[in-house]
């Protein structure tokens, strides 16, 4: 197992709670510097030469909901949007697909949102968030087009959680959010470019 994090407190944190688990591999780097794919590249082939699973978990929402519209927005908050919650995915899916494809019944799991939806879209508020999750979601179904049989892509919606992004009202637990990401990376290889949320599947 490898993660990452730009936050080497929290990556230790994590690291020492998932010990039990077996070999773990931390690598600190922000996945928004577009150097970052290649450390989690070489530290994948340097210990096990393989991949099996990549989940693009990382994602910000800039100054929360309260703007209503885009020109509410600061003016960082598209363009951040846009590089962190789409780009850095991209990047980092594109310099690990080598070792995919040396994996066993190898998977990508875009961490997407209900915020992001066709739906989601006619509501108002973070449109710079909703936006670059609307764009994961065609990411998604773009490279399981693309991938079909050699890599399963899929979407995962873990709800409003109670995280950083989420803050502390929301109604989910991050435990609640792990057992749905659970219940997509063990759904069966042939499964690809579909949308999936408390272990159901949903529409983007």
């Amino acid at each position: 197992m490898l993660g990452v994090s730009r936050d080497a407190a929290r990556l230790a944190k994590a690291a020492k709670s998932l010990e039990v688990l077996g070999d773990f591999v931390a690598v600190r780097a922000d996945l928004a510097d577009a150097s970052a794919p290649g450390l989690v590249a070489n530290a994948v082939r340097e210990r096990w030469g393989s991949l099996d699973i990549v989940m693009n978990n990382a994602a910000i929402m800039v100054n929360g909901g309260e703007h209503a519209s885009f020109e509410d927005e600061p003016g960082h908050a598209f363009e951040r949007s846009l590089e962190e919650n789409l780009v850095a995915p991209y990047r980092l899916t594109m310099q690990l697909l080598p070792l995919l494809r040396q994996g066993n019944e190898p998977r990508i799991v875009n961490v997407g949102s209900g915020a992001g939806t066709l739906e989601g879209l006619r509501l108002p508020g973070i449109a710079s968030y909703r936006l670059s999750k609307w764009a994961l979601h065609g990411m998604t179904i773009l490279f399981a087009t693309h991938l079909a049989g050699e890599v399963a892509v899929n979407a995962f919606d873990p709800g409003w959680v109670k995280t950083d992004l989420g803050g502390p009202n929301a109604p989910g637990t991050a435990i609640e959010a792990a057992e749905g990401a659970l219940a997509v990376l063990t759904l069966p290889f042939t499964v690809t470019g579909t949308f999936w949320k408390d272990g159901k599947e949903i529409a983007f």
